[in-house]
């Protein structure tokens, strides 16, 4: 797990531990226009739709399935062509239009869906060896033994890209990268003959946000099923901002569950489930009860709250006195193991590493945890993925697959372009909207107890109070980070639940 390349030049170590960075960059900016930097634009044919055959064998049965990669053009509004969209397939053969059709995206934003595609999800997966060295395996925990799968790549990851005298700013906002997955996802089908196969979207990290903006656009989209990995939903839940108490109350459990893994917690419990249910319990009454008096609360109390915040998180009670009870997350992270030297990591705190002597004091917090090793990197490139491409899927690129990018990621504009909106972003009412009006929409909710940038209790949070129809709702806690997915038995709870989802339905 503190392995941070794909041999020094591919994939973000563990897949996923660069996917949140707009998140983690966004906390103060949120409402500051987006820096702009330019991304190169890339000249050269358009790629595809390039369809090769394939077999794989998933529970002892054999699945003959065709890959289609496909490259979409974006254009303006007078039709110039400005960006691509691309976009993976893998169909089982002989197609059947009964079957579900499950379309796949990642976070960032800037980021690939590489994690999934490659990590969790699709039918072939990039595997680590003993010799440290990445190749390619058969998945036997792809999805494709129950769904038809479509791996969505943004404007500037994999190889969706900008193109000469183009521009990616107009997709690099929530709307308009949301309508741009829209879209393609309503040609797709179309285009394949699959309107009437059921819909499954799944989207992790600031893939939640995207899906849950694709909710405005999608009210004439039949749905069967929404999947949300480790969602960003309502920023007022995750935003650092001086008077925002929201990111403290919802943080403690997973700083909780952080410390008692490491011994530091004095909690009596057993299992990181009921260390995180005491500390929400916790959170959402005296504490949170606690920060809303502010400056009222008596002295007493406070000393009382202090104490027992250092038993749950495992840090000096003045410590958190003196931070007002209100204990940083980066604070936590550099001092709950100080005394070893380590930091501790945000996307899973059960990483730990040394601390960072050489991040540029500019770059987001994400970019110096010692998890993910991006140093001065503005991008990741996999040359397994792109090799994958090349060789297996017979597509002629002569450009490396575009795993992470921070040009995009420093580039996105999250100004609300309603005036309704310019205080409050939050876009999980849209899901509500499309599950009242859908009777038969379902949501599958996937979080880690130990996931520090998007805390499950936000999540859990934004759905509980945006009007969305709760006994359609499923929730799964996985004892894990970020990426619930990770690990042999994360894979494999991951593959039960969603075969439950889908073909369940």
């Amino acid at each position: 797990m503190k392995n941070a390349a794909d041999s020094g030049v591919g994939m973000v170590g563990a897949w996923v531990r660069g996917l949140v960075l707009g998140l983690m960059a966004t906390a103060a900016p949120m409402a500051a226009l987006a820096q702009g930097m330019p991304v190169p634009e890339i000249a050269g044919h358009l790629l595809g739709p390039v369809a090769t055959p394939h077999s794989i064998t998933l529970n002892g049965r054999a699945v003959r399935y065709t890959a289609t990669f496909a490259e979409t053009v974006l254009k303006d509004d007078g039709g110039k062509p400005l960006a691509t969209l691309s976009s993976t397939a893998y169909v089982a053969s002989p197609v059947l239009k009964a079957r579900p059709v499950l379309f796949v995206f990642n976070g960032g934003p800037g980021a690939s869906s590489s994690p999934l595609h490659f990590g969790a999800f699709g039918p072939r997966s990039i595997v680590k060896g003993a010799d440290g060295n990445r190749s390619l395996a058969d998945n036997p925990h792809s999805l494709l033994a129950d769904a038809d799968l479509v791996f969505i790549d943004p404007v500037g990851t994999g190889f969706s890209r900008v193109l000469p005298g183009g521009d990616g700013h107009p997709y690099w906002t929530p709307e308009g990268d949301a309508q741009a997955v829209l879209g393609l996802i309503r040609d797709w089908l179309r285009d394949n003959g699959r309107t009437a196969s059921p819909v499954y979207l799944a989207g992790e990290s600031y893939g939640g946000f995207r899906l849950a903006t694709m909710m405005k656009f999608a009210s004439d989209t039949p749905i069967a099923g929404l999947v949300l990995i480790s969602p960003a939903l309502d920023f007022s839940a995750t935003a650092d901002d001086p008077g925002n108490d929201l990111p403290h109350i919802f943080e403690l459990p997973a700083m909780a569950v952080t410390a008692w893994k490491h011994g530091r917690a004095k909690i009596d419990a057993q299992t990181p489930e009921q260390v995180f249910q005491v500390a929400a319990d916790y959170a959402q009454g005296p504490y949170a009860l606690a920060l809303l008096k502010g400056g009222r609360l008596p002295v007493a109390e406070r000393e009382a709250v202090a104490a027992r915040l250092a038993d749950l998180i495992g840090l000096p009670a003045k410590t958190i006195a003196d931070a007002n009870l209100r204990v940083d997350t980066q604070v936590f992270l550099d001092t709950l193991l100080v005394d070893q030297g380590l930091v501790v990591g945000r996307l899973d705190g059960r990483v730990t590493g040394p601390a960072p002597k050489d991040a540029p004091a500019d770059r987001p917090a994400a970019a110096k945890d010692p998890a993910l090793g991006l140093g001065r990197s503005n991008v990741i490139t996999s040359t397994v993925a792109t090799d994958y491409f090349r060789h297996e899927l017979n597509l002629p690129v002569d450009r490396d697959y575009v795993s992470l990018t921070l040009d995009v990621n420093f580039s996105w504009n999250y100004m609300p372009t309603r005036r309704d909106q310019t205080f409050y972003v939050n876009a999980a009412p849209n899901i509500a909207t499309v599950m009242k009006a859908q009777p038969k929409t379902r949501l599958l909710l996937v979080g880690g107890y130990y996931d520090m940038a998007v805390p499950l209790l936000s999540a859990r949070y934004a759905i509980d109070r945006a009007g969305i129809p709760l006994d359609r709702v499923t929730v799964a806690a996985f004892d894990a980070g970020h990426s619930p997915f990770e690990g042999e038995a994360g894979l494999a709870r991951m593959q039960e639940m969603m075969h439950g989802f889908l073909v369940g339905r």
